[in-house]
């Protein structure tokens, strides 16, 4: 309650990064198969152990959002949960070969290369 009390904006909370049950929210938009084959390969690196830029090794806990609902339901779903970074794969991103982040604290997203998700979100 206390964590909900400080860390918190009109759509919801905001997890601390240090103590959030996930690190990345990662939405799928559409039934594309390319967007799912993307998704699923950024959820298995990001899930799988990668260096963190102190040397040690780290793994993400992420939220994959693979529900068969609209944008707008999943991007406020995100905004309610408070996952640090939201990772949008859709037909859009991929046709500019990336990804949507966006750090849930900021209003700023970025078009970031799929290979570049898991470092650039270190």
């Amino acid at each position: 309650a206390t964590v909900l009390e400080v860390h918190h904006d009109e759509r919801g909370m905001i997890w601390p990064q240090e103590i959030a049950p996930f690190a990345i929210h990662l939405i799928s938009l559409g039934d594309n198969k390319k967007v799912k084959t993307v998704a699923e390969k950024i959820y298995k690196d990001g899930s799988s152990f990668a260096k963190a830029s102190d040397g040690q090794a780290k793994a993400f806990e992420i939220l994959y959002d693979d529900r068969n609902e609209s944008a707008g339901v999943k991007f406020a779903d995100a905004d309610l949960m408070g996952i640090p970074w939201r990772v949008v794969v859709s037909e859009r991103t991929l046709a500019k070969q990336g990804v949507e982040v966006k750090k849930r604290s900021e209003k700023k997203t970025t078009l970031v290369k799929i290979k570049d998700v898991i470092t650039y979100v270190q």
